[in-house]
């Protein structure tokens, strides 16, 4: 393995430091200050790395995706072959499990999305991820009604992940995750009997493997 540099290291550090105060003091009380003091940089080294705190967003959850990607991918070795869509629904169950059942990263997560610092990083990755749903299943939908659907499909999961944390929405994560991205396959148009079929499967394949190593922060 490749030793760091000292560059590499110094942002490593204050990477770790802000997710550290992210879990315990939450994303709007975290200051820049406090991540440089944090991580024994000073305010230069810090934005030199991270200009803002936002900067930190799109990397906390490209890894946090990396992450459940390769173990997903772990762990359907021998399974059966799957589509896009079908991966897709079974990630979603981890991905909601570990943002929403743990009430520090819960009120995290809660706080992006009353700011929308999430969404440049999402709205790039489904974009991606639902024009395999498309080639999957053959959907007849033309490339500005896919923009308009995106669009769609992000404020409607914005607003439910909202409810759902401030308990508007009062339902074991398990069924939100199903909910959400059952709504996304409704919009687009995959077939009803699909959906039912995929829900079913993903719930018992979450039940059955073990992803506590997946982490968002700490």
């Amino acid at each position: 393995m490749r030793k760091m540099t000292k560059g590499e290291m110094t942002k490593e550090r204050i990477y770790t430091s802000a997710k550290e105060l992210f879990y315990n003091q939450g994303y709007n009380a975290t200051t820049i200050q406090q991540i440089a003091d944090h991580s024994d940089t000073t305010l230069g080294s810090m934005t030199y790395h991270f200009a803002t705190k936002d900067t930190f967003i799109a990397k906390i959850f490209d890894d946090y995706l990396d992450s459940i990607h390769e173990l997903l991918n772990q762990k359907l070795i021998g399974y059966k072959p799957i589509n896009a869509f079908e991966k897709h629904f079974y990630l979603t169950m981890v991905w909601y499990h570990y943002l929403l059942s743990d009430p520090r990263v819960n009120h995290f997560y809660y706080e992006i999305s009353q700011n929308d610092s999430l969404y440049p990083f999402l709205h790039g990755k489904m974009g991606e991820i639902y024009h395999n749903f498309v080639s999957d299943y053959n959907l007849r939908i033309r490339p500005i009604e896919f923009d308009a659907l995106l669009i769609a499909d992000f404020g409607a999961r914005r607003e439910l992940t909202r409810a759902f944390c401030e308990t508007r929405i009062k339902m074991p994560v398990e069924d939100f995750s199903i909910l959400i991205i059952t709504n996304t396959a409704r919009c687009l148009g995959i077939p009803q009997k699909s959906i039912y079929r995929v829900s079913y499967e993903a719930l018992l394949f979450f039940r059955e493997n073990d992803f506590s190593e997946i982490k968002l922060l700490i």
